[in-house]
């Protein structure tokens, strides 16, 4: 493989001055989990629940994402059209972002959006630009056209910056990776990565715990949290000789990444990551993307939990990690007696989509 002196100095940086770090930081050890198989439903901390009043006008397809502001709800969902809902924190509906078209202000689909301060920044891959929209009325405060490609991001850092990850290649195995932005989008800086660690980032690869944010790297599972223009290692998720190996998050192609998959029985790309003073729960797969793990470290104790039922479907495969809780919607349809008894809901309209904020654990 052949990078420029700067990639490799960049790169070479990245690697060091993260090991220097972790010589400090204890790791959370996944080393030695024990398979669980018992009712979920004894597990699942129900902190908050709140039916979102959907209007009959508007058709709610699956839902993408969920932010939060101190007063609304945003919820991305893509149904005949893509849309961001916002609701009060009670669930009652405030108004709708649904701008589709090709003009200025306008979007063909919206991949992820990030709130900001103020505003909340779109993306159109299609078109690649980012629209700032008003979350007062959704007007249009800036239009922003990029060469790059983003698979997701954080906004509302230090001076309204933004990080997004970038899957744009600069050279073979190597994208630009992580990018942090300016609120005006001038003078990017980035952290370029190889080529694993992007494709494997999912939008729950950042959390939002203890006030803070992080980052959970794919193949080094290594978490990082997220600062106004770096990373700094935080925590390592230790899964011991369970450990992918290192050379996955060079590869450049699905094949040989399953090669390296098949010489042993591997965890990797933990999301979903929410450390509690008592407890820390995370996503994994394990051996292969068909395979979804909850991994549950309480007590000194790991706990390995396969999702194989409606149940956990529902509630081991959280849509988002924010304010120190996990985070998940049930559509009409997914939910039934015996959840509507477990939220301990007593008024439920089923047409409505619920929206549940809990934690696991005992």
């Amino acid at each position: 493989m052949k990078i420029n002196f700067f990639l490799f100095v960049t790169l070479f940086f990245f690697s060091c001055s993260s090991q220097k770090d972790a010589d400090n930081i204890d790791l959370l050890d996944f080393s030695n989990s024990k398979i669980m198989e018992v009712e979920i439903k004894d597990w699942i901390k129900v902190e908050a629940t709140a039916q979102l009043d959907v209007q009959d006008s508007i058709p709610f397809g699956k839902i993408i994402q969920v932010e939060f502001s101190d007063s609304e709800i945003f919820v991305l969902e893509n149904g005949i059209n893509s849309s961001i809902l916002v609701f009060d924190r009670e669930g009652k509906y405030k108004k709708q972002l649904l701008k589709l078209g090709t003009g200025p202000g306008e979007y063909s689909q919206i991949e992820f959006f990030v709130k900001r301060e103020n505003s909340i920044l779109v993306y159109d891959r299609s078109y690649q630009k980012l629209i700032n929209y008003s979350t007062t009325d959704f007007s249009v405060l800036q239009e922003y056209k990029s060469q790059d490609y983003f698979l997701g991001g954080l906004g509302g850092l230090a001076n309204d910056r933004v990080f997004l990850v970038s899957d744009s290649e600069l050279e073979a195995e190597i994208y630009k990776g992580y990018g942090f932005f300016n609120a005006d989008f001038s003078s990017p800086q980035y952290q370029p990565q190889f080529s694993g660690n992007i494709e494997a980032f999912l939008p729950q690869s950042i959390s939002s715990f203890s006030e803070k944010n992080y980052l959970v790297q794919p193949f080094s599972d290594k978490v990082f949290e997220i600062e106004k223009d770096s990373l700094k290692l935080s925590f390592i998720i230790d899964f011991g000789s369970k450990k992918v190996p290192l050379e996955t998050s060079e590869v450049i192609d699905a094949e040989e990444f399953y090669r390296i998959l098949e010489n042993g029985s591997y965890y990797f790309a933990p999301h979903n990551l929410l450390i509690a003073e008592k407890s820390v729960g995370f996503n994994f797969f394990k051996e292969s993307i068909d395979n979804l793990n909850f991994g549950l470290i309480q007590n000194g104790q790991a706990y390995r939990f396969s999702i194989d039922s409606d149940l956990k479907e529902l509630f081991l495969k959280p849509i988002a990690v924010r304010e120190d809780l996990f985070h998940t919607i049930l559509l009409p349809g997914e939910y039934n007696e015996e959840v509507i008894e477990l939220l301990n809901l007593t008024e439920v309209d089923y047409e409505k989509p619920i929206l549940v904020s809990y934690t696991i654990g005992q």
